[in-house]
Order: C-alpha cells, then sequence, then structure tokens
C-alpha cells in the first residue's frame, strides 16, 4: 500500500507526463531515460539490471523486469525429448502424427487465429440460450420477463443485465424472440426499482450494482427502443434518468469499491450522452480522476479490500480487467479522455502478464482471489470488453480474449449453465448461481460492440515465450521457463478485519497459486485457506474443504498454522545460473497472524525442463512434524502413482510429470485419504495432495528439503 506520493526524477515518457498532470501527481520516475519505478517505502525492492536497459521509444514493446530469452512468436515448440517418441510411432500412425506434431508447432496461434467477433458470437448465443430457458413466461406472474436462478431459488435482480446481450443477439441475427425477451425482461426491472432509483442485488441490499442495471438499459436502448410501446419509453426513460441521479448522487470509493466507481464512470458517460445533465458529466469526470490517481506505481489499481478510514485499498487484478480497466476505457472512449485512455494502456501491459498461454485469467492470488473460477471471477463481467476496447493498441489484446474464450467453454455444467471452473459438475451435485451465466454473455455482447480492431489473434503474450515479471509493488512475480509457467505470491495487503475478513484467507507467503505445465495443463492451483459464505447467493453451502494451495504446515497442540497465512514474508526474485529464483523468508502463522515457532525459507527455481521447490524448515521452539502438502490437479486423464520411495509419477494422455523428493529425513506419501476432501468450489477443481513429513531435526533444528517437478524424458 502506497501512503506517500514518489517524488519525480528525470525526464517523463509523454503518455505518462499527459496523465500525470492530468492528476497533478507525476508518480512514475524516470532516470537517465529509462523506466525506474521508486519505492522507498518498501523494506526491500529488487529489480533485474536489465530493467534499466530498456530505451523511452521501446517501451510500449518491451516489459522492465522481464528477461527474454527466446522469441517464440506464439509457436510452442515440443521439447527436444518427444522427438524420438515421435519418430518410433511415426511410420505405424503416420496420419495421425502428422497432424499432432502440425498442432504442436502451432498450437499458441491455433486457438487464437479466430478473430474476436467471430469467436464471441456463437458462444454469447450460447449462454443467451440459457438464459431464456430459465425466464418466466407466465403472463399471469408478477415476475413475468425475470430470470429465474436454479442454483438460488430465486430472481436475482441483476440477472437483468442479460437484456443487452438478448438485445444484441437480435441486432446480430434478427431473432425477433430475443427482441421480444429483451423487452420483457427490462419491463421486469423497470418494475423493481426502488423510489429512490435504485436496485436492490437481490437476495441482498447492496444497491451500487445499480450501475450494471443501467448501463445495460442504456445500451440496449438504441435496439430496443423502436419496438417498445410509448408507455414503455416513457417508463424506461423515467427510470434510467432516477438510477442516473441516484448513482451520480451515491457514488465514490467510500461508498463502494472501485470497480463499481469505474462502471459508474462508464454509466454516467452514456447517460449524459443519452439525457444531458451537469451531474452525469461532473461526476463521471470525478470518478474517471479518482480511478487514475488510485493506481500505484505499476498502474494496478487499489480499492477493492477494506475500508481504511474513508477509502478502500487492496489489488484485485481479476476486478481490474474485468470491472474496473473496461468501465474507465469505456468512459474514455465516449468522452474522449486521452489521458484517462492513456493510463489505461499502460495499465494494461502490465496486467496482460496474467493471461496464461491457456487462456486462464491469473487473479489466483488477488484479495478477492475467493471467487477466482480461472476464466475470471464468479461474479464479475469479464476480461473480454477492455481486451476488446484496447485492441487498436495491441494485436495480442485480441489473442488474449479469444483464448479466455477457450477457458470458458472448459466451465460449462451438464445442464448447460457456466460454472465455478472445469470440475463443477465434479464436486458439486447441484446447478450453480446463474451469475457467470448472465455476466459472461454481456461481457461478449460489449466486446463485440466495442472492439476497435478485430482480427485473428496471431500476437503472442508475454507468457508465450521464457521471461519472468516481478511486480514489487505487490510482492507478486509471474515466470515463464520452458515448459513452466508458475505465479508466486507475497502479497502482503492485510485488512483491518483480520480473519473475518473475506480477504485474508488467499494465497500468500510465497506460496505457487497457479502452476501450468505446456502439453499437460493446469498442474497446481489455490483456493481460499478457509471456506466461508462470504456471500449468500455467491458461495453456496458445501462440506467442509481443505486448501488447493500448495503450503507448508504444521498442527501444534495451539492449533494450526501455515505459510498460507504469513503476509509478512520478505521476498526477493531473480536469476541465477541460467534459471529464475523466488525466494520468500518467513513463519508459519495462524489465521490470527500469531507465529508458531517455525521458521521457513521457500525458493521456487524455474529452469527448463523443471521446477524445483527449496524449503528450509527451522524448528525454532515447536518440535512436531511439520508438513508440505502439494495437491496436484485432477484433469480428465491424470494418474498419479507411487513410482518408489522417493519418486511420484503424475501422468496424463500427453505428457508424464515426476516428482522427485531429496531429502533424507523427510518421507514421500500420496494422501488419498486427504483427496476426498481436497477440492475447491471457486475455482471448481478437484485434486490429490502429495505430503511430505518433515520431521525436526533434535540436533540442528534445521531440515532442508528439496522437490523437483521434471518432464520425464
Amino acid at each position: 500500500m502506497f501512503t506517500h506520493p514518489i517524488r519525480p526524477a528525470g525526464r517523463i515518457a509523454p503518455e505518462t507526463e499527459k496523465f500525470a498532470n492530468y492528476l497533478h501527481n507525476p508518480y512514475i520516475v524516470f532516470e537517465h531515460g529509462y523506466l525506474t519505478p521508486h519505492i522507498n517505502n518498501y523494506k526491500q525492492t529488487y529489480y533485474n539490471k536489465k530493467t534499466l536497459e530498456i530505451p523511452l521509444q521501446n517501451i510500449s514493446n518491451r516489459h522492465p523486469g522481464r528477461v527474454s530469452r527466446t522469441k517464440s512468436h506464439g509457436i510452442t515448440r515440443p521439447s527436444k525429448t518427444s522427438i524420438p517418441n515421435m519418430k518410433r510411432h511415426f511410420a505405424r500412425y503416420a496420419s495421425a502424427w502428422v497432424f499432432i506434431l502440425v498442432s504442436i508447432l502451432t498450437a499458441t496461434p491455433l486457438f487464437a487465429r479466430q478473430a474476436l467477433k467471430e469467436y464471441a458470437k456463437p458462444l454469447m448465443m450460447r449462454l443467451n440460450e440459457q438464459i431464456v430457458l430459465r425466464q418466466n413466461d407466465d403472463t399471469r406472474s408478477p415476475d413475468y420477463g425475470g430470470i429465474w436462478c436454479p442454483g438460488c431459488g430465486l430472481y436475482h435482480t441483476r440477472a437483468a443485465e442479460a437484456l443487452f446481450p438478448l438485445a444484441y443477439e437480435y441486432e446480430l441475427t434478427g431473432n425477433r424472440e430475443r427482441l421480444r425477451q429483451a423487452i420483457r425482461l427490462g419491463n421486469w426491472l423497470v418494475a423493481r426499482q426502488q423510489p429512490d432509483g435504485a436496485w436492490p442485488e437481490t437476495p441482498e441490499t447492496w444497491t451500487g450494482t445499480s450501475t450494471d442495471q443501467l448501463l445495460m438499459m442504456l445500451l440496449a436502448w438504441p435496439i430496443v427502443s423502436p419496438h417498445l410501446s410509448p408507455d414503455e419509453r416513457a417508463r424506461w426513460s423515467s427510470s434510467m434518468e432516477q438510477a442516473g441521479d441516484y448513482l451520480a448522487r451515491v457514488m465514490d470509493n467510500a461508498f463502494a469499491s472501485i470497480n463499481y466507481c469505474a462502471t459508474t464512470a462508464a454509466t454516467l458517460a452514456h447517460m449524459n450522452a443519452f439525457l444531458p445533465k451537469p451531474s452525469y458529466a461532473a461526476k463521471a469526470r470525478e470518478l474517471a480522476r479518482m480511478i487514475v490517481a488510485k493506481m500505484n506505481p505499476e498502474y494496478f489499481i487499489e480499492g477493492e479490500g477494506s475500508r481504511e478510514g474513508k477509502y478502500k485499498y487492496g489489488v484485485d487484478l481479476g476486478y481490474n480487467m474485468e470491472m474496473s480497466l473496461w468501465g474507465l476505457a469505456e468512459y474514455a472512449r465516449v468522452t474522449g479522455d486521452g489521458p484517462a485512455a492513456d493510463a489505461v494502456a499502460l495499465s494494461l501491459k502490465n496486467h496482460l502478464w496474467f493471461i496464461y498461454p491457456n487462456g486462464m485469467l491469473d487473479a489466483s492470488w488477488a484479495i478477492r482471489s475467493n471467487k477466482w473460477t480461472t476464466f475470471g471471477s464468479g461474479t464479475s463481467d469479464g476480461c473480454h470488453p477492455l481486451l476488446a476496447l484496447m485492441s487498436d493498441r495491441d494485436e495480442a489484446y485480441i489473442t488474449a480474449a479469444v483464448r479466455n474464450m477457450r477457458q470458458l467453454e472448459h466451465s460449462f455444467t451438464r445442464e448447460g449453465l457456466l460454472g465455478f471452473g472445469p470440475h463443477y459438475d465434479r464436486v458439486r451435485n447441484a446447478p450453480p448461481c446463474i451469475y457467470p451465466t448472465f455476466t459472461k454473455a454481456k461481457s461478449l455482447a460489449m466486446a463485440q460492440s466495442w472492439v476497435t480492431r478485430d482480427g485473428p489473434g496471431d500476437a503472442p503474450l508475454p507468457t508465450d515465450t521464457e521471461g519472468w515479471r516481478y511486480f514489487p509493488t505487490m510482492n507478486v512475480a509471474v515466470v515463464r521457463s520452458g515448459d513452466f509457467c508458475g505465479t508466486v505470491t507475497a502479497y502482503n495487503y492485510k485488512a483491518k478485519e483480520g480473519p473475518r475478513s473475506k480477504y485474508m484467507h488467499r494465497p500468500a507467503g510465497g506460496s505457487l497459486s497457479i502452476l501450468w505445465v505446456d502439453g499437460f495443463d493446469l498442474l497446481q492451483a489455490s483456493s481460499q485457506t478457509e471456506y466461508h459464505r462470504w456471500e449468500p447467493m455467491s458461495f453456496p453451502e458445501i462440506p467442509a474443504t481443505t486448501p488447493l494451495t500448495p503450503r507448508i504446515e504444521v498442527s501444534a497442540n495451539n492449533g494450526y498454522y501455515t505459510n498460507l497465512y504469513e503476509y509478512d514474508a520478505a521476498f526477493t526474485v531473480g536469476e541465477r545460473d541460467g534459471a529464475v529464483e523466488c525466494t520468500a523468508y518467513g513463519q508459519l502463522k495462524n489465521r490470527d497472524q500469531r507465529p508458531c515457532g517455525v521458521g521457513y525459507t521457500l525458493t521456487h527455481r524455474f529452469g527448463g525442463d523443471r521446477l524445483t521447490k527449496s524449503f528450509m524448515i527451522a524448528h525454532q521452539t515447536l518440535t512436531d512434524t511439520v508438513r508440505i502438502v502439494e495437491p496436484i490437479v485432477l484433469n480428465e486423464g491424470t494418474e498419479i502413482t507411487r513410482q518408489d520411495s522417493r519418486t511420484i509419477r503424475i501422468g496424463s494422455r500427453s505428457r508424464t510429470i515426476l516428482l522427485t523428493l531429496d531429502s533424507p529425513e523427510a518421507t514421500l506419501r500420496i494422501d488419498k485419504k486427504g483427496a476426498e476432501t481436497c477440492w475447491s468450489i471457486y475455482p471448481a477443481l478437484k485434486a490429490l495432495p502429495i505430503v511430505v513429513d518433515v520431521p525436526c531435526d533434535e540436533t540442528t533444528r534445521r531440515t532442508p528439503v528439496t522437490l523437483t517437478y521434471r518432464i520425464e524424458s
């Protein structure tokens, strides 16, 4: 958290200077013509020396802190060890192996070559079909036109946001049934407006989501208004004005998290175009400037966590990409606010590092990760509008958007709704809340409507090629090395409410929150350290579960302790002997932030065909056996078997990974009983825990342990 502005030193990049002046706060600093963020209030700051080798004129194409060693142009090549196997079987299965070889050599561009509109349209229509299947068509019902949620057993007021994707499908296809369904839904929404102009977020009383409902009405209006009766046009117009007046009156970061403020900036910009009022324009501009001001020196927006004094702080990657940044970008487009657009552009360059090669949006480490689903958040809109709006600045944004859409396809349930992750039907025998279905439908509709430059997504993402990026403002690193891509987090945000806060059960302490392997897909992931029903409509009642997050833990007489509750870990990132090392130093703590007398050092070493995790367990007072828990995601076809006392074999249909233990004092086991509780609803994934038991060395009280994940030859 930043408590003071950064002093300017040297010259400032032109686009940075624009919005620095816009804010009267030039907090991004350039020395000697190079990008050098100064972070004086951090205990330690590490920057790769190559950061200082990036000239200003190349800043748009290079990433400070990233060390790129290969330029594959988005092509994922087969490993050297896979070639002999191909040759051995080629003669027998010639045609099949030709196809496989071509697919491997062109894997990354192949699944991203479709244009955004081409891919988004049928996917939006698929979601729309599920929405209208649950629309009340009983003209005698007081909920005629509403959308029934089978997961929650009620009509969510926010489900009316499907109004725009339904209307947009009519505009694209001429399907008049969609037009009629959109009008019914809009009439239902208007009828549920409160006298003050707000809509409560059923079944809760929260009204900040009124901005989302109003924006969907405004976007749908040009499409549906010619088909409304005079009475309907009058009621819709009056309803939108009342909602606009309400938002102009109440919205700020003291009232709501930052994503609502950003969406409202866009909403009121559209409202001012529909019905010009000084209050709409002034509030939209005020909110936009506040959002830019709350970008930290690496352009991540603060404002999603607990309230500290009047305002909120804390970064959430998912809500930034899926709500805040597109809200600010759309405001900038409607109003012509160039400095705001430039701020979004600078921010998105860093956020793009968190789109994985398979399209996952990595919000695993952020403060609202309790709703992370692999494709984004379960209740936010989606990253597609942001990427579409900014597509004229970088072709990679189309690549990211299309790949993320593919992640959506992996998360449909048997019933056709969008679940909370790819294993939803395996972890829960009940329909999900309809939230992800309608939010992603509107996301895809907005993306198609707003895309600034469409075309095939050929440009590579930062994670497509070897390299890494450390973000010191959050103590988070993303590393791509050979076949492995992972996020290591020591994000140190702390909510004043402590364990009562929904933001305080996320991965921390130098943990690996995502591990993806080329040709294998997701190997490790993370989830809430403790599952709680933070919101009744979004968090279903489920049995007690254990975290998916890889961790160090101990159960002592006085409770449970883990590195996942270490929010004060020291953290360094750097290169050594051709590999990237992320090292955390900390204490095992309980949920109340109290240590137990066990310290640790944890290093993730990414290098070529392997990932090595090195631990030093220091028993300062306790002598209890410490456990290192390594949950392995059970994708379809994954088999986990013991090869010997020191080796576990993790096989899939396409690749095999060997997990090897190097420590004479520790023991390695597959915890099959633990698999019963090793699953999560957010993200909806099932895993099998592998456990290393580390006894206390009574002589030194320091026990080194090394685990290596290696691609089998």
